[in-house]
Parts: structure tokens; sequence; C-alpha cells
């Protein structure tokens, strides 16, 4: 047996809770410290998922082909009994009955068809903001993006999501679902105005992106960040806080770690019952001392209430595996907060500097 089959038949005994105690707290060890094989996991977790699903849509088909095949077999075996015209009046209740109990099965079949071959996709949702106003000609958007164009003209995107910079050098961080498709990139907020970034790191498996502002006018004026990234985790039950744009104003958003694993028990993210829509995606979500604890990710459709974050250890992994600090520009984590004995309201007014809409 290869080193990759060995590996993915201890992640399916330790998802079926086959793996002794000892074994079990290797596995999880791993996942928390180990960049790679917690990437090979959660790949093998979503192929696993796959896997069920298209079984369970086969069984279903056999189920139904097994119920039609019934049906034409009773219907060939029943005799055809002429009835007097005269007498016709008499059965049409009983007829009308039974074509409505037919009609409902039909219904019935045909709705849990359906239902299971979109919960899976629609379970989980994505949050980036999809922005309707954007039928606009590639000569106009090139103009738009154009260096001499007036920077308080409106940029047009597709979609729009969140980010936070994460280095004084001017380094955001995003979701990658927000920009996986970006032909151009622009951030905005109030202290920076409109910014061109391009991308510098994507991570699909992490759902995490990182971007450079083209212009040097944030670096000139960003010194430090007053936040750091937190590289442990996060407690069950802490208070947590997000800023984000799922309207053109940005909106704060309060609430608690509610479970250390995301969807489908992904151990690189937490469940989090914080207020969040589409647009919030790639969003920062803080601790009380004003650290960075996650990035907004999406939410469980089904369940109220239920947002995702991945978790900024993996965020702070994915950075130093890539070794962005040599880039020409460096990218420096901050290592010092100066906000831990600021109150709620003095926090956010610093927060809010540095999150940006994203428009893709």
């Amino acid at each position: 047996m290869n080193p990759e089959q060995s590996l993915y038949e201890l992640l399916d005994n330790y998802a079926s809770g086959r793996l002794s105690p000892e074994e079990a707290a290797s596995v999880e060890y791993k996942l928390q410290h180990d960049p790679e094989f917690r990437r090979k996991a959660e790949q093998h977790r979503v192929f696993r998922d796959a896997m069920k699903f298209y079984g369970h849509r086969n069984q279903l088909k056999e189920i139904l082909e097994q119920t039609h095949q019934e049906i034409e077999a009773a219907d060939a075996t029943v005799p055809v009994v002429a009835m007097p015209s005269t007498g016709w009046k008499k059965y049409w209740p009983m007829t009308a009955v039974a074509a409505s109990v037919a009609f409902l099965s039909i219904l019935g079949t045909l709705w849990m068809t359906r239902s299971l071959e979109t919960k899976q996709t629609a379970i989980y949702k994505e949050l980036r903001r999809n922005v309707d106003q954007i039928k606009r000609s590639q000569k106009i958007m090139m103009e738009d993006i154009a260096e001499t164009k007036d920077r308080s003209k409106p940029i047009p995107g597709k979609y729009a999501g969140t980010g936070f910079l994460i280095s004084a050098n001017g380094y955001v961080a995003t979701s990658y679902h927000v920009v996986k498709e970006a032909d151009s990139i622009f951030i905005e907020n109030e202290k920076f105005g409109r910014q061109k970034v391009a991308v510098v790191l994507r991570d699909q498996a992490n759902d995490i992106a990182v971007l450079r502002i083209e212009h040097d006018s944030v670096t000139s004026v960003t010194r430090t960040l007053p936040y750091t990234i937190v590289k442990g985790e996060a407690n069950l039950g802490e208070r947590v806080f997000t800023l984000g744009f799922p309207r053109e104003d940005i909106v704060f958003g309060e609430g608690s770690i509610s479970a250390s694993t995301g969807f489908s028990q992904n151990p690189n993210a937490y469940q989090v019952s914080v207020p969040v829509n589409p647009g919030n995606s790639g969003g920062p979500l803080f601790n009380e001392s004003g650290d960075l604890v996650g990035i907004i990710s999406g939410i469980q459709t089904e369940t109220t209430s239920a947002a995702f974050a991945i978790k900024s250890s993996v965020i702070s992994d994915v950075i130093t595996a890539a070794a962005l600090d040599t880039l020409e520009r460096p990218l420096i984590l901050p290592k010092y907060n100066t906000l831990k004995n600021s109150n709620r309201v003095q926090q956010v007014k610093r927060w809010r500097d540095y999150v940006f809409m994203v428009q893709v």
C-alpha cells in the first residue's frame, strides 16, 4: 500500500471513529499543526462526501425504477372490466379519490428527488455579494480602470466582498471565492478611498487570498497595525466581532464562537453565531482584545445563525508556507496590539480604517 492510500485509510478510519483514542489524538494534533496534512484531509473529506452523495442518488434511482416496474407489472395483471354505461356515475367519487392519491404520490416523489439533489449544494452558502448593475462595455470598464480616470467615479463590479489589512506594507486578506474569477480587483473604504490591488496568493483549499495594494498611498500612511493575528485557538463561547460590507456602508456584527470546527466538522474553521449576509465574505473576525481570530467565509442555509470563519492560525500558516516575506515589498504580520485596553466603540473606530469593500 502506497503512502497516499495509507493516509486516506487513516482519514477514513478517523471519520468513522474506528481509531484508538491515541491514534485519534495523533490525527487531531496533525490537523492543527501540519498545514499540508490538513489540506489533504480537507480534500479527502470533500471527495468522500461527494461519493456518499453519489451513492444516495443511485440508491434513490433504484428505488424509483423498482417501484415503476412493480406498478407496470400490477397494471398488466389487472383485468379490464367493462362498466355499464348507465352506472358510471356511482364510481366517479372513487375514481376522483384514486386520481388525487396518485397525483400527490407523484408530487411527493419529485419533491424528494429534487431535495436530495439540491441539499448538498444549498446547505453551505458562500457570502460574496452579486452586484447586478454591471452591464457595461469592456471599453468603458478599461477606461474606468485607467489611472487618469476620476477616482471619485464608482468602479463597476460583478461581485463584492470584504477584505482587511494584514500588513502595514499594503497586503490585504480576503476569501478566495470572492476573487477567484477576477479580471481586476479594487478595494475601497472611507479612509483610503479606492485602491487597485493584485492577487499575490490564492489558496483554494483553505478559501484564503492575499492582495497587494499597488499604490503606496496606504503604506505611506500606515506604519503599524493596531491588532495582531492570533496563532492559537479561540475558546468555545468566546465573544467575537466582525466588520463587513453586506451593503454599501460598513456593518458591525457581534456574537460568539459556537463550535471549534466549521461546516462538516472542518478543523480549519469555526462556527460562529454572528449575523452575516452576502458581502461579509472575507471580513475579519476579532476577539474582545481586538486581535484577529478568523475570516468570515460562509453560512449553513438550513440552520439559523450558523456562520463559519476560517481560523486565524490557518491564515498565518498559509502565509508562512508561501514565504510572502521574500517579496520585493515583504509581507510582515503585525506584532503588537494597541487596542486591548480600548472599549468596543474605540476598537471599531480603529478597525474600520483597515477594513475594505472588495469589488471584483
